[in-house]
């Protein structure tokens, strides 16, 4: 028989097409059944709002911490100079409870030093009131009398400095008569009025210098020397004051005397040259 005319559909690509139908309304029903995709957390503009937050605190806190490491609150610099480390030293003893008149008085001296003069004032009324004083030593009058020399008050050093020597005097009469009853020595009757007493006539030779008083911080300056003959710079302090006062002899003499302690100094012949005489 001929051939027919109508097509014939082949049974593999009917199966496919099946197939093709199937998987899209397989897609179709998930689509449907799957839920609207969520927004992002930060789609939220209360949670933005608190990141922002935190995110400018955590920059404040940085920047803290950054300050304090700068001007050494959370890392404090080492003392740069002697002043600046012993005033370390005293100021940790102090807070230790200390109540030894020595470390008072480097205490104190170390405020001086580093020119903290309201605390160093507040401190000496301090040990004063509670009684953190050395009759032998008067260390408290002696820091006085060098807070009133760093504030350039030459009367008020003049007068703490008396003060403080007749406090001196009146605690080695006392000894005296102790001494004369127990037979027992002490500092102050094995060395007399003692090495702050040295200091005052220092003390008060400078206040004298500086009220133009020439004559009255020699005078200081004789007394000193006579149990101190090698100090050298004590004796070229006194040759210019000499020189000063138009006492050129006895300035070279204080210079020529200086010099066997300090043999070559350039500055004590450069005075002699000047005055001149040689070292010799």
């Amino acid at each position: 028989m001929p051939e027919s005319n109508q097509d014939h559909n082949d049974p593999n690509e009917v199966q496919l097409d099946r197939e093709d139908a199937v998987s899209d309304a397989s897609e179709d029903v998930v689509d449907a059944a799957s839920p609207p995709a969520r927004p992002g957390i930060f789609a939220d503009p209360v949670v933005r709002r608190l990141s922002w937050l935190g995110g400018l605190m955590l920059v404040a806190f940085l920047a803290a911490v950054a300050s304090a490491l700068l001007f050494g609150v959370l890392n404090p610099p080492a003392p740069r100079t002697a002043s600046e480390r012993d005033l370390k030293l005293a100021e940790t003893q102090i807070d230790a409870g200390s109540t030894e008149p020595e470390v008072w008085f480097s205490y104190i001296s170390a405020l001086i030093s580093t020119d903290q003069y309201s605390k160093a004032e507040r401190m000496i009324n301090k040990a004063r009131d509670a009684g953190y004083e050395d009759p032998a030593k008067q260390y408290l009058l002696v820091a006085q009398v060098r807070l009133d020399l760093a504030r350039e008050e030459y009367q008020a050093a003049l007068d703490d400095s008396d003060l403080a020597i007749q406090a001196l005097e009146a605690q080695l009469v006392i000894e005296e008569e102790q001494f004369a009853g127990t037979k027992t020595p002490t500092v102050m009757i094995a060395e007399g009025l003692g090495e702050n007493y040295e200091t005052l006539l220092l003390n008060r030779a400078e206040a004298f210098e500086n009220l133009g008083q020439s004559e009255d911080a020699i005078a200081a300056l004789d007394e000193y020397l006579l149990k101190n003959e090698r100090a050298a710079d004590i004796l070229v302090w006194r040759g210019d004051l000499k020189s000063a006062a138009g006492d050129t002899q006895g300035a070279i003499s204080d210079y020529e005397n200086a010099s066997q302690y300090m043999p070559g100094d350039e500055e004590i012949l450069k005075k002699l040259a000047e005055l001149g005489a040689t070292d010799g």
